[in-house]
Formats: structure tokens, sequence, C-alpha cells
């Protein structure tokens, strides 16, 4: 088989000739020190290991090569960095700017969590997301710029709902208006392409309903 691994504006190729049953990121541990790359838990809890995989934002510690049709197919896999953030060394990326997204919209707790025993099933599937930076990969309108991501309704839906801070309420709403809901052009390839299946359409639905919706029927009242 042969492994196509994209180092800076060429492909560097590899001979691999051993089990199909095995995941990329034991494909790229074989290869020794040949290729930088990030990984962590091996289990696909951490998102660290997130690249494109034959031309798809995955986990590579949750891809099989026996999976991947185009590799049963061709005998050819390949391998590229995630290409929205900016490249550190080969597989290597810098995804600082989806933390510092969360602090710009002041996604986190003013006060103790009021949890409402109705939205801990969607709190919890919201908790998933790994902030492995595939949803923005996929996303047609993400590019580093004004838009901040599908990571933001996910996390803004479940905080907002614990939130008791009236005004600190408000600051997350607007923030969610500039960055997200005036950006999105609701193509839920971020919903196709998670790793951990988060219902992203739910959280941003969720935010639309509560950040945008109720602001223009205030407007909108007779």
């Amino acid at each position: 088989m042969e492994v196509k691994i994209k180092i800076e504006d060429e492909y560097r190729k590899f001979h691999y000739d051993g089990d199909l049953n095995i995941t990329v990121i034991t494909l790229l541990e074989e290869l020794g020190n040949r290729v930088d790359y990030s990984c962590s838990c091996l289990q696909g809890l951490c998102g660290a290991c997130a690249m494109v995989i034959n031309g798809e934002p995955k986990l590579a510690c949750q891809t099989f090569l026996k999976d991947e049709q185009m590799t049963k197919e061709y005998g050819v896999i390949t391998i590229e960095p995630l290409s929205k953030f900016p490249l550190i060394k080969d597989l290597k990326v810098d995804r600082s700017i989806l933390y510092d997204s969360l602090k710009n919209s002041r996604l986190w707790l003013d006060s103790d969590a009021d949890i409402k025993e109705d939205d801990l099933q969607f709190e919890y599937e919201m908790s998933l997301c790994l902030m492995c930076g595939c949803c923005c990969e996929a996303c047609p309108n993400y590019d580093l710029g004004d838009f901040v991501g599908a990571h933001i309704p996910v996390s803004a839906s479940k905080l907002i709902n614990q939130e008791k801070d009236s005004a600190h309420v408000k600051e997350i709403k607007k923030s969610y208006k500039k960055g997200f809901y005036n950006h999105c052009v609701k193509s839920l390839a971020c919903e196709d392409t998670c790793p951990a299946a988060i219902p992203t359409q739910r959280a941003i639905s969720r935010m639309n309903r509560k950040a945008v919706w109720r602001i223009r029927d205030l407007f909108n009242h007779d």
C-alpha cells in the first residue's frame, strides 16, 4: 500500500506492506520519527490526532485502514494536516484559536451552575466536544476570520442554560450573534464530520432561538 503524507507543499511517499486492521495513528507510529504529528489518548477522547485522511477530517486514532474505501480500492492512503489552522510541522497544526474563541465568546460561568434535569441529556451530548477542529476543517465558511466555528454554539448552548447571571448571558448572546449567527450558512458539514457525533444542528437551533429570534420577536411585537 502506498502512503502519501503531505509535508509542506509536497507529498512524501512511503510503502506499507502490513496489516490493514490498524489505525492511521498506528501506521504513523510505525513510520517512526520520519513524520511529526500530534496524538495523546489514542482512544478518540482528546482530539489531538485530528487530520485530513483521504480528503476528510478525521481522528487518526479512530480511522482504520481497512475501513477506508479509497485505500481498499486503490491501495493508497493520503494523509494531510488540517488546512484551516496554522501549520507547525508536517501533520502538526496550531489550534489555539479554538480556545481563544471560547474566551472571546465569554464562555465560562460567572455563578454557580443552574442544572436543570430536563436538559441533562442535551448538556451531556454538548459536553462531548473534543475541540479537535474537524468541524471547522469541514465548514465551507471557516477561514480563521470573524466566523468562530461550530464549537461555539455547542459550548454556548450548554453554558447558557447553566448561567444564572443575566448580564453574562446577554454578553454570550451578543457574542454568539456577532461571531456565529451572522456567518453560518447552515451547510451542517460540522454535524456530518464530528467524530463525537454531536448534534450541532440542535445546538445551533437552540442558540438561534435564545440569542436571535427572541430579540426579533421583541422588535416585531405590535
